[in-house]
């Protein structure tokens, strides 16, 4: 890779705006911060990296810890996606239906068309990061937009997971030039690329 000057974290600070992913005053933010970061070696540099993508508000993040109510806390990632989309995808009439401590419906629309979740949750303080999962594909622009979100699984097994709206080449390029752990995924939500396990 050409010498910028840079260390990992600004490189993928630059990386993302130049993807379009981020705007340049918040890369350059980022840019900044990261300015002093120690640059660990690649197998340990995962987590500095998701926290560059989420400094530069590239990504949506779903918690693994208690959240203070988890219809607000999905709420907040249906706002995230929506933001992303750039007004593409609006997500309304946000319900979360059912008695804590059992099976649950969380239903919404988006652009006006009816969906549903199952949620399987302990209590309303934390969130179903399996149901995030398998229903990210919902909050994608679709159509045209070759669009979609990939997964960048925590890293510890009790990290929050995070999402990256881009196209696959993007996400591809975004594990190929910095080891990322992505699941890329194609046009129709297909995966086109494992990563590997949560680390223990």
């Amino acid at each position: 890779m050409k010498d910028t000057g840079m260390n990992a974290y600004q490189r993928m600070a630059e990386r993302l705006h130049e993807f379009g992913l981020t705007t340049r005053a918040l890369a350059d933010e980022t840019i900044e911060d990261a300015a002093d970061w120690p640059e660990l070696p690649p197998e340990r540099r995962e987590r500095d990296l998701i926290a560059v993508a989420a400094l530069c508000e590239a990504v949506v993040q779903a918690h693994s810890d208690d959240v203070d109510f988890a219809e607000d806390a999905y709420r907040a990632i249906f706002r995230t996606a929506g933001r992303l989309s750039g007004g593409a995808v609006t997500v309304t009439d946000v319900e979360l239906v059912g008695d804590e401590d059992s099976l649950r419906d969380l239903r919404f629309k988006v652009n006006g068309v009816p969906k549903c979740w199952p949620i399987d949750q302990e209590s309303d303080d934390y969130l179903d990061l399996a149901a995030i999962a398998e229903g990210i594909d919902d909050l994608a622009p679709g159509g045209g937009d070759p669009r979609v979100f990939h997964l960048l699984p925590g890293v510890r097994r009790h990290d929050d997971d995070h999402y990256l709206l881009a196209t696959p080449e993007q996400a591809a390029a975004l594990h190929a030039e910095f080891g990322l752990r992505i699941e890329v995924r194609g046009p129709d939500g297909e995966l086109l690329g494992e990563t590997p396990p949560r680390r223990r």
